[in-house]
């Protein structure tokens, strides 16, 4: 036992002193001399400006390295990076991981974010906004870095609405009114364009389960002794429902999760789920585009910025893909839409957040899918000479240090895309493109945490049927409250298959101090 107040004092400095020397004697080892090589294979499409700007800026501080920018194409990404990472010779050094976060190679890229970036002096914390969005894989490790933020919201056609003699609705009820009025104003289109699989199951199911059942937390979050327990973190968790980012601030235990639906302490059928069926069927399918159920977000834009559809439910990307197809269309673009000249005429948007559902059993403000985008970054562990290149070059251009070469030639070329807010610190999109940030509503995001698992439940065949469930309770075949009891025993059902599907065991639920897999 050291009981002498002196000696712990220089343990620790001594501790700190290697745990800041070891990380600047690994990366003194890439410097302008390093020769070395470096292939990029994200799944973004990168105007050929902008990647070029970003090698050409990283040649004049690494001029020996050598910059591969590979992007598969129109494949299939998280098959082809499967089949990249399942090589024995794997040759991309960066990629993202997100599609494929089940590889047990990528750099816990948590371990680099309080160590100085050699490219702005100042910690990679400090370079870019960490916190909005975290990407974990199965053993709680950072695997990827996003660069934007993406928010869902509702867009509107203000001509028709003014029309129709409605404004954005601000609860749920007032939401099946305006689009009552809109299809009495309209007959002949859609109220709200909108698909099935992305918008209505998961988007607005994310965000009306989140707001009946945030106390879930209470149940899934991380206790001392947890393997994930994170102290600093979850130390200081306070239950607020009013904390728009609450699960952004406790630690998700996915064993505590699935031990609590096992047990029965976490259930679907109830009063709370057959609400939220009752409260949606008021609308979908009846008021939303005709091919609701097999329809894509591609074609939701198309018969919303075509008029065809006076609401569409979207993300931030679509912000500014409404700037540029009302400014700038090419004959191009309206082929890739599949669009005629005829068919377009520049309209005045606006856009609302989710309207709440107001009842005794909610307990929580409502919240939307808010996530990443942009690109999105991983790093493959290899020998560690090559990865500390790979994190050289990526802490150049996830900076102000690259990004803003980067930026820069992307604004410059008609083929950029701007997909949400830049959460890359000190770098600004350019002014027509930084305002159509400024009024969205950073709510929280309600596709976080326990949330995420809601008709999901470990894939496969389970998905497929709780997406049958749902629809069966949004079309009436099953009463709101049949509805809420399938998807229990959905679950109840298959419960040891949703278990394999996610690689857990019944130890793992058991004993929430072992991490899984270990």
């Amino acid at each position: 036992m050291l009981d002498n107040p002196g000696k712990i004092c220089r343990l620790l400095f001594v501790s700190l002193f290697i745990a800041i020397l070891l990380p600047t004697v690994v990366l003194a080892q890439v410097d302008e001399n390093t020769e070395g090589t470096i292939v990029v294979s994200i799944n973004a499409n990168v105007p050929e400006e902008a990647y070029t700007a970003l090698i050409d800026a990283y040649h004049q501080i690494r001029p020996n390295v050598e910059i591969i920018w590979e992007h598969p194409g129109s494949v299939d990404y998280p098959t082809w990076l499967g089949t990249q990472l399942a090589a024995g010779d794997i040759r991309p050094d960066i990629v993202s991981g997100n599609y494929v976060p089940t590889f047990d190679g990528y750099v816990d890229l948590n371990t680099q974010r309080y160590l100085t970036n050699p490219h702005t002096n100042r910690m990679w914390d400090e370079d870019l906004d960490w916190d909005f969005f975290v990407s974990r894989n199965a053993v709680g490790e950072r695997i990827m870095l996003p660069t934007r933020g993406v928010h869902i919201s509702w867009f509107y056609n203000k001509a028709m609405f003014e029309q129709a003699g409605v404004e954005p609705p601000t609860n749920w009820d007032e939401f099946v009114t305006v689009v009552e009025k809109l299809q009495e104003t309209f007959p002949d289109i859609a109220p709200i364009a909108i698909d099935y699989n992305i918008g209505a199951a998961l988007w607005l199911g994310y965000a009306y389960f989140d707001q009946h059942h945030l106390d879930w937390i209470e149940t899934v979050r991380a206790r001392p002794g947890d393997w994930n327990y994170t102290p600093s973190v979850d130390d200081n968790f306070v239950f607020d429902p009013n904390i728009t980012t609450i699960h952004n601030t406790y630690t998700l235990n996915l064993q505590r999760y699935y031990a609590g639906l096992q047990s029965g302490e976490l259930r679907f059928d109830t009063p709370e789920m057959a609400e939220i069926v009752r409260q949606m069927s008021r609308i979908f399918p009846q008021y939303a585009v005709p091919d609701f159920y097999t329809t894509n977000l591609n074609d939701i834009y198309n018969r919303f910025i075509s008029q065809q559809a006076a609401i569409m439910l979207n993300g931030s990307w679509s912000r500014y893909s409404l700037l540029r197809d009302f400014t700038a269309m090419s004959p191009e673009r309206l082929e890739a839409l599949g669009l005629t000249d005829t068919e377009l005429e520049p309209f005045e948007w606006g856009t609302f957040e989710n309207p709440p559902m107001e009842n005794p059993m909610v307990i929580s403000p409502v919240r939307t899918s808010e996530s990443a985008t942009g690109e999105y970054i991983s790093v493959i562990e290899k020998d560690q000479q090559q990865t500390d290149l790979t994190l050289d070059f990526v802490k150049f251009w996830l900076s102000y240090a690259g990004y803003t070469p980067y930026l820069e030639a992307m604004a410059q070329s008609p083929t950029a895309t701007f997909s949400g807010p830049l959460r890359v610190q000190d770098v600004r999109d350019v002014p027509e493109v930084e305002a159509l940030w400024e009024d969205i509503q950073w709510m929280g995001s309600s596709s976080a945490s326990y949330n995420y698992e809601f008709l999901s439940w470990g894939g496969g065949d389970v998905r497929t049927r709780a997406f049958e469930i749902w629809r069966e309770g949004l079309e009436g075949i099953t009463s709101p409250e049949e509805t809420a009891a399938n998807l229990q025993k959905l679950i109840d059902d298959n419960f040891e298959t949703i278990l394999q599907n996610l690689g857990l065991t019944q130890d793992d639920l058991d004993n929430p101090a072992r991490q899984p897999g270990s």
